[in-house]
């Protein structure tokens, strides 16, 4: 069964539905009124795949995770948990109450069906029930007009066993630096697993004089002491997480890298016995399963090259990291957020989901260990999990989180915003998000940092708000819509950034270029109008230090874009302007006239208050009249906005409607007229605007590894004038080396520094000098200019001499 929507009343934080009661045309329900009036229950709606839950602090989003617990049977419902700030809160006799708590599921399984129908429950594959475990009374189910009870715990059990899996994997718990390896083979552990009481039973027992028959009394209630030590309530809490640890570490080693729990016993076993080529042997065997089995490079986009690898020490097997150095550090020694992601992604990874049931995977704020970037890597492995790569069964993920970077941009139809209500009101879910500019989202997560300029890796510069709506607007609508598009803008990477005006693009490009060494790549999109071309103008000219704010390959022009785009489409789709002569001066010429009307009737009833059919005097033919006149469409319509209701229209308004309308546009059947070119327009713009940012990005992880290529040679020879060891020379190669990646410009470079080595023998007699040192300082300086040679034509031989 899949969890479609959750249903909470007088539950911890969660009150009752204000707004719903204040809603004159809202539906009472018969489970909802009591002798005190009706109470209608605060209603959640669950994504079929993955929803993120957004709120301020205190705002009831881990009770949420509760309620789910509750109406699932994993938790029992408490009067305790009973609002506390709710009129009907009593401890008089007979007026004593429970929560409410229940949930809307929809079938997925024959089996299911069957299981239901037992209970005299009528649902087949694909509907709909209502399963409501109230305050007072039996359980019940609601399946269409029939009100079924269930009046004995054994059918209760029965439904409990078809309803999803909950799934509530630790946040808390890392994976631990070391980890005994008896424990890995189920052997008992004692008082001396710990490392610490180990230490000191040797220390004692290193100290004592075996051949003194006096000091063994002394010596034996010593070490007795040490071993027999009474745990403290600490140190005993302090046990619990190691025993939590230990475990995390064996579902690593047994159930993610597949090692068999006997290999440990043997390794143990070797280790004892000193025969240290099989420790060895055995030790190499677990790093290739780990590495197989793993793949972190996948997941942790922080490093391509992260390696997660044990090593043997004594009685424990030690985790350390290998980056792309090819250095080794133990967990101490990097970020404790990528001991939490290792944790989330093994408990993930050790997980095997059950044959005859979904699962509902539930995590409270797992974003509180982690940096930004290991954020996003744990939103990939979460959406993994609800969708994995072999589709052969998706489940459903619910997450709690404070964090915008663990919000997929891509995706905002999954986002649910908990607010905290005034007074008694309690909790409330946020039901006009998107028409409140997303108020409620920005002061749950604290800050205006969702709509920062550069927190993403690449940004799209734009002129104003409106061009930044309709962009991340029509490419997750395209995204839903037309899922074979591969080239839309992925908003969990890209910032598009509204300067204000066509005037204050240079400057912001300036100021996010201009000034810093590592500069982010940016693409500047800009109208074709006088304001936009003077812009353009002012981005290619040199500033102070004689070079363009961006290259001009970077700056779009609309107008000029759209040109190009029709002379030579690369992907068969044509651009169509809403203007008569088909020019392009800015983004909503690309929208055409019937969907432009549609949005701007929208606008009037919304933002108006006028009804469909005074909207309806603003007609697409006088709009079409306009547009034979050759003015933008955007100055057509305010014209004829203002003209038929007194009224003017706000651009980025316009541009929320137009992506409102696109969106409740049926996938399936015949679309209207204009959604294809709609759709046609934005894809053609997205998909350049989304190359040209890639192109950025390569351009400037090209220019970084060549400046850190050329500081190490540089440094190397101003240190290294008339000679240097083979040992030095080669450390300095292997420094390039860890900058290098998979291209092939790389791999040519990779051949030179191979043919350096051997060439003049660095890894033979390393601490002699060099022989014929400049002869080496001449090829080391080459390899700056190797990858700048690649990318350039081969020349063509004419002719002796030439």
């Amino acid at each position: 069964m899949r969890l479609t929507r959750v249903y909470v009343r007088f539950f911890k934080s969660f009150n009752f539905d204000y707004e719903r009661r204040a809603n004159e045309n809202a539906q009472r329900q018969p489970w909802e009124v009591l002798p005190e009036g009706w109470y209608p229950h605060v209603r959640l709606d669950v994504d079929p795949q993955i929803t993120a839950i957004v709120g301020a602090n205190e705002s009831g989003k881990s009770h949420l995770l509760d309620a789910i617990e509750c109406v699932m049977g994993e938790r029992e419902v408490t009067r305790s948990a009973f609002c506390r700030y709710s009129q009907l809160f009593s401890v008089e006799t007979d007026e004593v109450r429970h929560p409410d708590v229940g949930a809307v599921f929809t079938v997925t399984r024959p089996a299911e069906s069957e299981v239901l129908a037992t209970l005299d429950v009528t649902r087949a594959v694909g509907e709909a029930f209502l399963f409501m475990r109230p305050g007072q009374g039996n359980p019940f189910i609601v399946a269409g007009e029939a009100i079924v009870e269930l009046d004995d715990a054994t059918k209760v059990r029965a439904l409990e066993g078809t309803l999803p899996r909950v799934l509530r994997f630790s946040t808390s718990i890392a994976v631990p630096d070391s980890v005994p390896i008896a424990s890995l083979w189920g052997a008992r552990l004692g008082n001396l697993a710990d490392r610490r009481v180990r230490g000191e039973f040797l220390d004692a027992a290193e100290q004592t004089d075996a051949g003194n028959d006096a000091e063994l009394p002394a010596w034996s209630q010593r070490l007795w002491s040490v071993f027999r030590r009474p745990a403290s309530t600490t140190q005993s809490r302090e046990h619990a997480d190691q025993r939590e640890a230990r475990a995390l570490a064996k579902k690593l080693l047994v159930k993610v890298a597949r090692v068999d729990e006997s290999i440990f016993k043997e390794l143990q076993k070797a280790i004892n016995e000193g025969k240290e080529g099989e420790v060895s042997g055995l030790e190499g065997k677990i790093n290739e399963s780990l590495a197989r089995h793993l793949n972190l490079s996948r997941w942790w986009s922080q490093d391509s090259d992260f390696q997660l690898r044990v090593t043997t020490r004594e009685r424990e097997l030690v985790f350390t990291i290998r980056d792309r150095t090819g250095a080794e550090y133990s967990f101490g020694e990097r970020s404790r957020g990528l001991t939490h992601f290792l944790a989330y992604f093994v408990q993930l990874k050790a997980h095997r989901p059950a044959e005859d049931r979904d699962e509902i995977l539930l995590m409270d704020e797992p974003d509180a260990y982690l940096s930004n970037s290991g954020q996003q890597d744990l939103l990939r492995v979460l959406e993994n999990f609800a969708l994995p790569d072999d589709r052969v069964r998706t489940d459903q993920v619910i997450y709690v989180t404070h964090s915008p970077f663990l919000i997929n941009k891509n995706a905002a139809d999954r986002l649910r915003v908990l607010d905290k209500g005034a007074q008694e009101e309690g909790t409330r879910v946020v039901k006009d998000v998107a028409r409140t500019h997303y108020e409620p989202l920005r002061s749950s997560l604290g800050s205006y940092v969702a709509e920062t300029a550069f927190i993403g890796g690449k940004n799209l510069i734009v002129e104003g708000s409106a061009d930044q709506v309709m962009l991340a607007g029509m490419s997750n609508a395209l995204r839903v819509r037309r899922p074979d598009i591969a080239r839309l803008l992925d908003l969990n990477e890209v910032t598009i950034v509204p300067a204000g005006s066509a005037d204050s693009v240079p400057y912001i490009a300036y100021l996010a270029r201009g000034r810093d060494p590592i500069k982010p790549p940016c693409v500047a999109l800009l109208d074709g109008d006088e304001a936009g071309r003077m812009a353009v103008e002012k981005l290619r000219r040199s500033e102070a230090n004689r070079k363009p704010v961006l290259d001009a390959k970077f700056v779009v022009s609309l107008d000029t874009w759209a040109t190009k785009r029709a002379a030579a489409s690369p992907d068969d789709i044509t651009v169509v302007s809403a203007t008569k002569s088909g020019a392009v001066t800015e983004i909503e010429d690309l929208i055409p006239a019937s969907i432009a009307i549609h949005a701007a009737r929208n606008y009037a009833t919304r933002l108006l208050g006028l009804s469909d059919h005074d909207a309806a005097t603003l007609k697409e033919t006088d709009l079409k009249t306009r547009l034979d006149s050759d003015s933008p469409l955007w100055d057509s319509l305010k014209d004829g906005f203002a003209e038929a209701f007194a009224a003017s229209i706000d651009k980025v308004g316009f541009a929320r409607e137009v992506v409102s309308y696109l969106n409740q546009v049926p996938l399936e059947g015949r679309r209207p007229a204009g959604v294809k070119t709609l759709e046609d327009n934005f894809i053609a713009l997205l998909s350049d605007l989304t190359d040209l940012l890639e192109d950025a990005a390569v351009g400037e992880t090209q220019r970084r590894r060549e400046k850190r290529m050329g500081r190490i040679v540089r440094g190397f020879l101003d240190d290294y004038r008339d000679g240097a060891s083979r040992t030095i020379a080669d450390s300095r190669l292997r420094e390039i080396e860890s900058s290098l990646d998979d291209s092939a410009a790389h791999d040519a470079l990779k051949i030179r520094i191979a043919a350096l080595r051997r060439d003049f023998s660095l890894r033979t007699d390393p601490t002699r000098t060099i022989t014929d040192f400049p002869a080496f300082r001449q090829r080391l300086e080459d390899l700056t200019r190797l990858e700048r040679l690649a990318n350039q034509d081969p020349e063509v031989n004419i002719g002796p001499g030439y």
